[in-house]
């Protein structure tokens, strides 16, 4: 396998990325939003939570949404407001965080 080959752990997490995003997208689409637990939905979100801040920590942010995912600023709006208030973190905090430690920013240049 060259090292532009994804390895079995990429394409596995590919995979499920595809099957979750999937399914997801048909709840909203069929106003069927029952069908996503509460509990699983926040262990998804804990998770994906947790390797973005760390990959964002290592040095590398990545971009947030894949192409075509249909986000709309509302939608941040509402997911951002409802994770800054499940830990306690006002806008003002968050933004003297922000300026002080420069994590989280994307490379808009590609560099």
């Amino acid at each position: 396998m060259s090292s532009s080959e994804p390895s079995i752990a990429e394409q596995s997490f590919s995979a499920l990325a595809v099957e979750i995003a999937g399914r997801m997208a048909e709840a909203v689409d069929d106003r069927a939003l029952d069908r996503v637990p509460d509990e699983a939905l926040g262990q998804i979100f804990g998770s994906l939570i947790r390797v973005f801040a760390a990959k964002a920590q290592d040095g590398h942010t990545p971009r947030p949404f894949a192409r075509n995912s249909g986000i709309a600023i509302t939608d941040v709006a509402i997911c951002c407001t409802a994770l800054m208030d499940s830990v306690g973190l006002s806008t003002f905090e968050l933004g003297a965080w922000e300026s002080m430690s420069g994590l989280g920013k994307l490379d808009r240049d590609g560099k």
